[in-house]
């Protein structure tokens, strides 16, 4: 049993609901601490989105108003003393 076609989403639709992530602050190379959460952002806004709420304004909305504050952008200390590891730069 195949469950029916939703929405299909556009590139132009893909770049809205990415700049929507971005601006506030979900963005997935640099969300190392949280990826899970990233993940749970975007199904958030596609979900809605093929809901039929389509403005930027309201997405962002409600993406604060279920998630509440956003992620941080930086890298926890862990990475950052790992990575700098791995590259062979000083440690933090």
């Amino acid at each position: 049993m195949s469950s029916p076609l939703g929405y299909v989403l556009h590139s132009r639709d893909l770049t809205m609901l990415q700049g929507v992530l971005e601006e506030a602050g979900y963005n997935s190379a640099k969300s190392v601490a949280h990826p899970e959460r990233y993940d749970l952002a975007a199904k958030l806004l596609i979900q809605r989105f093929q809901g039929g709420m389509t403005s930027a304004d309201d997405l962002t909305r409600e993406l604060k108003r279920v998630l509440g504050t956003t992620i941080s952008a930086m890298s926890p200390p862990s990475f950052e003393r790992t990575r700098a590891s791995i590259q062979g730069l000083p440690l933090p």
